[in-house]
């Protein structure tokens, strides 16, 4: 039996379940069809996605390692053994908030943002000044390199590629003219695109893999939303989105886990995450802290995988797959010698839940536990493990991130009441 036992909880999670990002104008530029209607404005949280929140964690506080780090024997659970660190989007505060409550409705636990309220560059350093195009290739030479991977993506996939294109119709006059197509063109006749805007700092995914990528996703979150509907327009059946989530996984993850894209973006939130485990974060509430929660993006969790080399393979979803409410937990230990080490695990809501409209009553998560390290640049480091010790993982932490691209440390502020 292993005499070891938790110390502290560092989690990045994805926000719940929100309405699509685009707005009903720019949706009506991928399809002539009437789009549905969302009970909240585009890419905030829905109530929906508030219920699968309170559903996961009512159930994972009771369970381990959460119940015995800040339940067991009866413990109570006090302001300061639980930081919550959210992104400004209200989707990111929201699911905080929700969290919170479902983590210890006994408690008034509060979660913070940046005082800069406009933008958090821990989440997003390069769309941010802080951290500038870093990469030695030129934004040319990084067009050829993904866009040769979306060539080869728009091949292994083009049955669902095709099945997109028909459920769309044809698209717009306006969208076949800014993508320099004929006046009679359909989503697989827009070329792939990789647009550059804030100079080099946001880098997009367009044309047909980029919007198909986009479409699937917000078919998901619509399948999440109304369970009892079958969602585009009647016609993808719960095999046939699965299908699709494979697409979508790997279009996502052919941008999102890039080497040198995802170090950029994600040196920051990394070296934040090492800081809260190894207890040397500028912030004390931090370091003082038993759970450590970054409520962020599917992104951060992607650029931090690459980074360290983290893989999972979930039923009904795919390799890598980052569905809505799932998080990357970081779990430190301690043996009867003081030794320290460093798990990961991967945690989401299986897609029978997403999709119940009694979710409480399904199978509530997917845990998969010790994760293998593999980080991505070769070095001493580099050999797979399914742990590390606590120095161990900041040396390769240390390897892996850009310090160009971490930020000077901003002040915390209480974020709003839901």
């Amino acid at each position: 039996m292993s005499d070891k036992h938790i110390k502290k909880i560092v989690i990045i999670m994805r926000h719940g379940v929100r309405a699509p990002n685009q707005t009903p104008e720019k949706l009506k530029e991928w399809s002539l069809r009437t789009w549905p209607e969302w009970p909240v404005k585009p890419g905030y949280l829905t109530n929906r996605g508030r219920e699968l929140i309170t559903v996961l964690w009512r159930i994972l506080r009771n369970e381990h390692p959460y119940y015995q780090l800040l339940f067991e024997d009866g413990r109570c659970v006090a302001a300061e053994d639980i930081f919550i660190h959210a992104d400004i989007d209200e989707r990111t505060q929201a699911s905080a908030a929700v969290f919170a409550e479902a983590l210890a409705p006994e408690c008034p636990i509060s979660y913070y943002i940046t005082s800069d309220k406009t933008l958090d560059p821990v989440y997003h350093p390069i769309r941010g000044t802080i951290c500038k195009f870093t990469r030695d290739e030129s934004e040319d030479e990084l067009i050829d390199l993904v866009g040769d991977s979306f060539n080869e993506l728009a091949k292994e996939f083009s049955s669902q590629l095709d099945f997109v294109t028909d459920l769309l119709g044809p698209m717009p006059v306006l969208t076949c003219k800014e993508y320099g197509v004929g006046a009679n063109c359909v989503l697989k006749d827009l070329p792939p695109r990789i647009n550059f805007a804030n100079s080099g700092r946001t880098v997009n995914v367009r044309g047909a893999l980029g919007i198909k990528a986009t479409l699937i996703q917000n078919w998901l979150l619509e399948a999440a939303q109304w369970p009892n509907k079958t969602p585009g327009w009647g016609a993808l059946t719960r095999d046939k989105l699965e299908e699709l989530l494979v697409a979508r996984a790997a279009i996502f993850n052919c941008l999102n886990r890039a080497d040198g894209y995802s170090r950029d973006r994600g040196s920051a939130i990394l070296k934040s995450v090492c800081d809260a485990l190894s207890g040397t974060h500028e912030d004390s509430r931090v370091n003082d802290a038993r759970l450590v929660m970054y409520m962020g993006h599917d992104t951060n969790m992607a650029h931090i995988s690459d980074l360290l080399g983290l893989e999972w393979d979930l039923d009904t979803y795919t390799v890598n797959d980052i569905p809505p409410g799932s998080f990357l937990q970081f779990s430190l230990w301690e043996d009867s010698l003081k030794r320290k080490s460093v798990s990961a695990e991967f945690v989401a809501q299986p897609l029978d839940v997403l999709l119940s409209d009694k979710p409480e009553l399904a199978e509530p998560a997917y845990v998969l536990k010790k994760l293998q390290f593999v980080p991505r640049e070769p070095s001493e480091l580099s050999e797979a493990f399914p742990e590390y010790a606590l120095d161990t993982f900041r040396a390769v932490v240390d390897k892996m991130v850009n310090f160009d691209c971490i930020p000077p440390m901003g002040s915390l502020i209480l974020g709003r009441k839901q």
